[in-house]
């Protein structure tokens, strides 16, 4: 499998050539060979590939083996415990974020205040009646889907042509297949743009959000997730953590570059909310067992007693302390 690279040699976000090589892994994630490098921006702080793969040859690294692109199972019989989070899910949303589910209760908003970040880490927009939302990097829509027996108009945009077409068949959703730049919406479409996990993969991010922030109506919601390399796990793991996923991953941003560029482009309000993501942790201390057959690794990595006991409640804290390594970000359009 021969791979062509491109060598950058300036920041593709401040341009500046003052450019710190970090390491250089494999492929963790599906195991395809080749090596891949990240440097960061010694101005800006801005990590990404480089050399990175050119944008022809990077489909070859999007696999069946991911998952992305597997229909969902048919989902079993809702159990107890699953009724009780969906009931839960609702009444948070119900007294948060404004959803017409059920009336507002002043216990179920006392009772649900711990969810309330729960649902703002997933990404969930406020309630808007009559409101459009647009999901980007959508899949087989299960998330528009959601949002639209909530009452939204929902669209999405797909890249794989065979989730679109599950979504549409399905789940009757109207979906693009293709690039965001080749997407015709017109100016203030929408009252909430979503994204799970996009922009880290996307060779032009920053352009991507202009032309999205221009598809956002005054007052609407931008609300999307990234991996945040600044996070407890990529300190620790290093190369080998799971949310590096080399060359899948072009690009990871930083809070300050995010603020300043999202305020330059309209936007107020910029939050962010850090996961709690214990699979970072688990995932990543699989990688490094697997190579140094590490006891403390393989303990941390298939124990189910480190998981539900450690992992568990350390990831708990860290996302309180703002410390773990995937972050969601809110910000309203001016």
């Amino acid at each position: 499998m021969e791979i062509d690279f491109e060598n950058l040699s300036s920041c593709f976000y401040c341009f500046s050539k003052n450019l710190i090589f970090l390491f250089k892994t494999k492929d963790r994630l599906t195991n395809l060979p080749g090596e891949f490098s990240l440097c960061r921006c010694g101005d800006c702080g801005l990590v990404f590939q480089n050399p990175r793969v050119k944008e022809k040859d990077i489909g070859l690294y999007y696999t069946d083996k991911l998952g992305y692109y597997n229909p969902p199972a048919k989902q079993a019989k809702q159990t107890v415990k699953t009724k009780a989070k969906n009931f839960l899910k609702n009444q948070t949303l119900v007294n948060h974020f404004n959803y017409p589910l059920s009336k507002k209760n002043f216990l179920f908003f006392c009772l649900t205040l711990p969810f309330k970040r729960w649902l703002k880490v997933a990404g969930f927009p406020k309630f808007k009646s009559n409101g459009s939302i647009l999901d980007i990097g959508c899949s087989h829509g299960e998330f528009l889907e959601e949002m639209k027996n909530f009452g939204w108009q929902a669209k999405g945009i797909e890249m794989d042509e065979k989730s679109a077409v599950f979504a549409r068949e399905k789940k009757n959703l109207e979906i693009f297949v293709g690039r965001v730049e080749n997407c015709h919406f017109g100016k203030e479409d929408f009252d909430a743009i979503t994204m799970r996990m996009v922009l880290e993969h996307l060779y032009s991010p920053f352009e991507v959000l202009k032309i999205v922030a221009s598809w956002l109506k005054k007052g609407g919601e931008l609300i999307f997730s990234i991996p945040y390399f600044d996070g407890f796990e990529f300190q620790w793991f290093k190369d080998y953590c799971y949310a590096l996923q080399l060359p899948n991953h072009i690009t990871f941003f930083n809070k300050k570059v995010l603020k300043f560029f999202l305020q330059e482009n309209g936007f107020q309000k910029i939050k962010f909310y850090h996961h709690f993501f214990d699979r970072d942790i688990v995932a990543s201390s699989q990688y490094k067992c697997q190579e140094n057959k590490s006891k403390f690794y393989k303990f941390l990595g298939h124990s189910r007693f480190a998981r539900f006991f450690i992992i568990k409640p350390l990831v708990f804290i860290l996302a309180l302390l703002d410390k773990t390594s995937r972050i969601t970000v809110m910000a309203t359009k001016k």
